[in-house]
Order: C-alpha cells, then sequence, then structure tokens
C-alpha cells in the first residue's frame, strides 16, 4: 500500500498548502482568471495571507525574507542601469554590426558579447539594451534579424551562467550555499564555453537558409529606427567610470573576504554620486517588480519549511524510490520546473533538500553548480523559460520582426537539451 501524509498533518496544515499550490499555479500560468495580477502580485498576496491568517508573524515573515540577496540584486542592477543611460550597451552592438560583415562573424560577435556581459551584468538588462539596437542595425544593412535575435536571447541565458552574478537564480544560489565567487567561475567557464560554441552550431544550422543568403535591401528606415530605439546618448566619461568601479567590484568578490552584497552597494553608492546623473532614472530602470517577487516567495516557501512541510514532502518523494538530487533526475525536475513556474521560483524551491556545502570540492558543492546551470540553461526551452526571452520578443515587434512561440522552439529544444546533457555529463566527470 502506498505510503501517504498523516491525516493530523493535512488537516492542520491546510491553509499552508492552499496557498502555496495557489500561489505556484498563479505564478505558472502568469495570472489569476479574471484578474490582471501578474507574477509578483501574485508572490505578494501569497505572502500577505500567511501574514494575515496567522500561520507566521509579521517578524517572523520579515526573517524569511533574504536582503543580503536582494541588496546583491539592486546593487547590480544600478550599475547595469548606469551602463544603460551612459549609451554602452548601445555602442557595443553598433560596432559589432558595422564591423562584423560575414554571417559568421556577426554571428560569433552578437553571441560573444551578450554571453560576456550577462555574465557580469544581468541578462535581462543586455537583451533589453541589445534587441532594439540590433534590429535596426541588421535590417539597415539588409540582413534578416530573427536568428540573431534567437542566438541573443540563449546566449544572453548561457552566458550568465558562468558567475553567480549572472541572473537573478544564480544570486540566489551563491548567497544561499555561501558559493566561492572564484571557484564557480573557474568551474563553470569551461562549460558555458562549451555551450556557447553548440549555441552557434545550432542556430547556424537551424537558420543556414536565412544566415547565409546574401544581403538585401535595407527594410527599415531611420524615421522608424528613431522612433523605436532609445536615445541613450554615449558617455564615455561615465563608461569609463562605471567598468573602473565593476572592474574594482569583481576583484573585491575574488580576493576579499567582504560580503558580495556589501561590495556590490558601496560599488552602487560609488555609481550613483554623479554631477550629471539623476539617480531617479536608474532607479526606474531597477526590476522592482523582480525584487517584490523574491520577497513574496521568500515568506511563502519560508513558511511551508517552517511547518515542516518542505522536509515532510521531500521524505515522501525518497520514500517512493525517487532519488530527486542525482545529477539526473534533478536536472530533468529542474528543466521542468523552470519552465513550468520560471527559474527563480524553481530554484527558491529546489535548494531547500541541498545541504550548504563543506568546501569547495565537496560533492553537494557541485550539486549546488549543476543547479545553477540547469536552472539557467532551462530557460532557452520556450520562449516563456526565460524573461530574456521575452524581453527579446517584444522589443522586436515595432521593427515588425515576429519571434513566436514555435518558432523560438526550432533551436531553443536542441539547444536545452545539448546543453543540459553537457552539464550532467561535465558535473558527473568532476564529482
Amino acid at each position: 500500500m502506498p505510503e501517504t501524509f498523516p491525516t493530523t498533518l493535512a488537516i492542520s496544515h491546510t491553509w499552508d498548502w492552499v496557498i502555496f499550490a495557489a500561489v505556484y499555479a498563479g505564478i505558472a500560468i502568469g495570472t489569476i482568471p479574471f484578474t490582471r495580477l501578474n507574477r509578483s502580485a501574485i508572490a505578494l498576496l501569497g505572502a500577505i495571507a500567511v501574514v494575515a491568517i496567522g500561520r507566521l508573524s509579521f517578524t517572523d515573515a520579515v526573517g524569511h525574507v533574504d536582503f543580503a540577496t536582494l541588496a546583491l540584486l539592486f546593487a547590480l542592477m544600478v550599475i547595469a542601469a548606469m551602463l544603460r543611460v551612459a549609451g554602452f550597451y548601445t555602442r557595443i552592438i553598433e560596432w559589432i554590426v558595422s564591423r562584423a560583415h560575414k554571417p559568421w562573424t556577426l554571428l560569433v560577435g552578437v553571441i560573444a558579447a551578450a554571453a560576456i556581459l550577462s555574465a557580469i551584468f544581468a541578462n535581462d538588462i543586455i537583451c533589453l539594451a541589445f534587441a532594439p539596437v540590433l534590429c535596426v542595425g541588421l535590417q539597415k544593412a539588409g540582413r534578416r534579424p530573427l536568428p540573431y535575435l534567437i542566438a541573443l536571447a540563449t546566449s544572453s541565458n548561457i552566458g550568465s551562467a558562468a558567475t553567480i552574478i549572472g541572473n537573478p537564480q544564480n544570486m540566489l544560489i551563491g548567497q544561499s550555499a555561501h558559493l566561492s565567487f572564484g571557484h564557480y567561475c573557474l568551474i563553470a567557464a569551461p562549460l558555458v564555453l562549451a555551450c556557447l560554441i553548440l549555441n552557434v552550431l545550432v542556430v547556424a544550422i537551424v537558420y543556414r537558409k536565412t544566415l547565409f543568403t546574401a544581403a538585401e535591401i535595407a527594410v527599415v528606415g531611420p524615421q522608424h529606427a528613431e522612433l523605436v530605439v532609445p536615445d541613450f546618448p554615449f558617455r564615455p566619461w561615465q563608461v569609463a567610470k562605471t567598468l573602473l568601479i565593476m572592474l574594482g567590484l569583481m576583484l573585491a568578490f575574488l580576493f576579499t573576504g567582504v560580503p558580495r552584497e556589501i561590495s556590490a552597494l558601496v560599488a552602487a553608492g560609488l555609481v550613483l554620486i554623479s554631477r550629471t546623473q539623476d539617480p531617479r532614472k536608474l532607479f526606474a530602470l531597477v526590476d522592482w517588480e523582480l525584487i517584490l517577487l523574491f520577497i513574496g516567495l521568500f515568506v511563502v516557501i519560508g513558511n511551508v519549511q517552517q511547518q515542516g512541510l518542505m522536509q515532510q514532502a521531500l521524505d515522501h518523494i525518497t520514500a517512493q524510490g525517487v532519488q530527486i538530487y542525482q545529477p539526473v533526475p534533478f536536472s530533468l525536475i529542474t528543466v521542468a520546473l523552470s519552465n513550468i513556474v520560471s527559474n527563480v521560483p524553481a530554484v527558491l524551491l529546489l535548494k531547500h533538500g541541498l545541504a550548504v556545502p563543506a568546501g569547495t570540492a565537496d560533492p553537494v558543492t557541485y550539486t549546488w553548480y549543476l543547479l545553477a546551470v540547469v536552472s539557467t540553461f532551462a530557460g532557452n526551452f520556450t520562449l516563456l523559460g526565460s524573461i530574456a526571452n521575452l524581453i527579446v520578443a517584444e522589443q522586436s515587434k515595432p521593427h515588425g520582426v515576429k519571434m513566436g512561440f514555435v518558432e523560438y522552439l526550432k533551436a531553443g529544444v536542441p539547444l536545452t537539451i545539448l546543453t543540459t546533457v553537457l552539464a550532467v555529463v561535465y558535473f558527473g566527470w568532476l564529482v
């Protein structure tokens, strides 16, 4: 007879399960029927419900919020925003498009730039800044933007896996497990590089007919381009100052024992000190909805954990013979969950079954690393798998470029399968 949860547990924790299930179902769907709620609002309402019905006191709820991760996320968003308003991202993509005259060099240039910058800054910011400029530059050069836009989305996801500050879920993993910044980069870099090569090959094969045809007559007029592309003039001094501060921050991550969130906040503070730049413009570019999503999920999942339900659920699954933290099932569950509820909620859920590693060579450390890269690679599976994908799709619409759900699958599905398999084999070899 199959093992079941005790009846008393099911009754006494009914509301905990209802709130948890409602929040994750709402996040999976993206809204609640007959409302205009989005994922951030749903998570926040779940947190409010937990406190309102007395499952957690306000103090306990606040205690479950990981403010260190939020501070790190906020600080890096401010730094990335300064580079955006200083015209840095626009100048990079314009330089690549103007100098890469062959499809191969253009494709490699877009993928390399998106990956490198996404490893240091948020991949969402890179896609938001790159997509419209890439559309205009390619259309003026008479080239079809679609393959390059898909490459932008996929490479920004893959590249962001190279560091534990490359995307929100990696920041969360790095803070939760106290992972070494340098060791993670050292281990993840070869895997990410190999996956970026796969990215080039997959996009080139899938879109070979589009990529390798002769350039056509430009299909967009300059007046249309000016209407759609944000006007961020290049400011060399602001760019140089911000990049210098970011270099100092990377060195602090690598060679000092100062907590990452403190180092990042100091760097963001230095960026904010300016005679010409209004901080309100930078704060407007911070993704406050993502921060609210984190806060809501911290409280909802913290409640389930505090009530002992998370461990009960993990014990129940293990009792059925499913070893979910073995590399293959763990990777499959991560990919599936990341594409159902998105990778941040998936990581928040999965991380509770992992112990904090004892050292950099500990097998548990590599499981955390596997969670970081696979949850990130999973974002390439479908158009909805990553916010970065959706940003590219939305930013390309005004230019007449349709990056549809089915169209994206052509490259997204094989790329996700190949990179996930490679990650499992790679970490299996390391352990």
